[in-house]
């Protein structure tokens, strides 16, 4: 069967995440040093992450929702820096808009624009993620169809629901029912996105390009990124790409067979 749709994950799929993540978090702890001056002298930028990071360890509301945990976190370290409820809110609120709009000027891996711009002539492309970037305000946003979040769905990759959710978007920009071998899916998460695919009987793309993989731990089904072991350890990518540039001869590969 002919390939019709791809999805792709985003961060350190089409772009760098660290980079833009480090300067979003750097120039927003600016905005806060200069807007919340009382918080600031109480919390660093290492203090905000790590707090952050205990709430959406320990509440399980937040795990699907990165975006509110930023705001819950801002709230909850104003609060502590008595700020009143509504001055933690409103700061909450306007820390996490300047976090935001940081966080969608990313920076592309080379080739990508001009290799979306090509496949969007041949196949419907989507986005899944698990994070709060938002392909459609992205210099790319103009080649996807659509663009599904963990966030918006209360359900992370490799959650199947996510993959169902993106077969039926396809099926309706198509306006015609396919089959899920009819969608690729591509990412560099072995667990979250190989794995995630797979379950959906999806067919996926393997984005490796993380040297520090070693082979027992490819073998294995364990992501660099979590060190996470998967349940899952027979499953494997349709394909591995090293470049994501590589992408058309892989799909091409698949085509053929």
């Amino acid at each position: 069967m002919s390939v019709k749709a791809i999805t792709f994950d985003l961060d350190d799929t089409l772009w760098p995440l660290k980079p833009t993540l480090i300067r979003a978090e750097k120039e927003t702890y600016n905005w806060l040093t200069k807007n919340a001056k009382p918080l600031t002298d109480n919390y660093s930028i290492r203090d905000i992450a790590e707090f952050r990071f205990q709430l959406f360890r320990n509440k399980p509301q937040f795990h699907n929702q990165i975006s509110k945990v930023r705001i819950a976190t801002i709230k909850e370290l104003a609060l502590l820096s008595e700020y009143s409820e509504q001055d933690a809110q409103a700061l909450a609120e306007q820390s996490f808009e300047v976090h935001y709009a940081l966080r969608q000027q990313v920076n592309c891996f080379e080739g990508v624009e001009e290799l979306l711009e090509k496949l969007s002539d041949s196949f419907v492309l989507g986005a899944i993620s698990n994070g709060n970037a938002d392909v459609n305000k992205t210099v790319i946003g103009k080649y996807f169809s659509f663009a599904l979040s963990a966030e918006q769905l209360n359900a992370s990759k490799p959650d199947e629901k996510i993959f169902n959710h993106a077969h039926r978007h396809i099926e309706d920009k198509l306006g015609a029912a396919i089959t899920t071998r009819q969608i690729v899916h591509v990412g560099d998460d072995f667990h979250c996105d190989i794995i995630g695919a797979k379950r959906a009987d999806f067919k996926a793309i393997w984005l490796d390009d993380k040297d520090d993989v070693s082979e027992s731990d490819k073998v294995a089904g364990i992501t660099a990124y979590e060190n996470k072991p998967s349940i899952d350890a027979d499953i494997e990518a349709d394909a591995i790409i090293k470049n994501i540039n590589e992408l058309p001869a892989a799909l091409a590969s698949l085509s053929a067979q």
